[in-house]
């Protein structure tokens, strides 16, 4: 029997190579395909909810209070109202623009804008599964670009509130924050509204910085370790390192006392970067 001729060998392996670049493009091509439609699934989404919570927040009005005339009903009304601010006292008021979404996701914690920015976003919290919605979408389906999220170890009492959110190249989730690393940026944008559920907040940006994650082994301030204060002492060294780390001063500080929300997105400049902003709470 002849051999095949070393031509046709070759041949033949460049047609093998032909074929499996072809099904690594068909691959390729339907991973893409299928991680924009999950993209733009999940940016409808995020557009649907940011359209409930803004539509309801300008509708909510206060209805003005019925006078009474006698004098007995008067006393059982003041009785009411004194019951009703005793109980508001102890336990917080869901405010009624995120009662929908409470009830549909109990994981929702509150909702972040920065004005005339893409960042408008419904913000999640999942302490037993820290990192559920890196790739999770507002109802928990998958999604590449996930929310933006607390941290496990906050609460809304923590003196700092960390909230993670991806670098899209879309320019979706935290995308846009990367644009604090320009002091011109920061004036045109100096604001942070971020809402819990229970309550409406504003914060002015204190810092903007390029930093990393660091090795267990490395001492060193790691500032996604900053969530409550130990003292006075403390605050003041986190508020003294995040100022000394920020890009440009911004003449914003924080004294003992204040609350922080800490907004953190990867960033390329070295191994496990990261861009971070800081606020602090007017």
């Amino acid at each position: 029997m002849k051999q095949k001729s070393g031509k046709y060998q070759k041949s033949s392996r460049g047609k093998s190579l032909i074929r499996l670049l072809a099904v690594l493009l068909c691959l390729s091509a339907l991973l893409f395909g299928g991680m924009l439609f999950y993209a733009v699934r999940s940016q409808r989404q995020f557009r649907q909810l940011a359209r409930q919570v803004h539509t309801e927040t300008a509708a909510i009005t206060v209805s003005p209070t019925e006078t009474a005339t006698d004098p007995a009903a008067t006393e059982t009304t003041l009785a009411t109202q004194e019951t009703q601010t005793a109980t508001e006292a102890t336990q917080p008021q869901l405010l009624p623009q995120y009662q929908a979404l409470f009830e549909e996701n109990p994981d929702f914690f509150g909702w972040l804008t920065i004005p005339d920015t893409k960042i408008d976003y419904p913000v999640m919290h999942s302490p037993d599964d820290p990192e559920k919605y890196l790739h999770a979408d507002f109802d928990g389906q998958y999604s590449f670009a996930g929310t933006p999220f607390v941290d496990a170890s906050c609460d809304l009492e923590s003196d700092n509130i960390l909230i993670y959110a991806h670098n899209m190249l879309d320019g979706s989730m935290f995308r846009s924050l990367l644009n604090y690393q320009e002091k011109t940026y920061w004036q045109k944008h100096p604001a942070i509204l971020f809402n819990t559920l229970y309550e409406e907040q504003e914060y002015e940006v204190l810092a903007a910085f390029y930093d990393r994650v660091y090795y267990k082994t490395e001492t060193c301030f790691k500032f996604y370790q900053f969530i409550n204060a130990a003292g006075e002492a403390d605050f003041d060294d986190a508020i003294a390192n995040f100022r000394e780390k920020s890009l440009y001063d911004t003449g914003v500080s924080a004294a003992y006392g204040d609350k922080l929300i800490t907004l953190v997105t990867c960033a390329y400049h070295t191994d496990n970067g990261r861009f971070v902003v800081v606020a602090r709470r007017k």
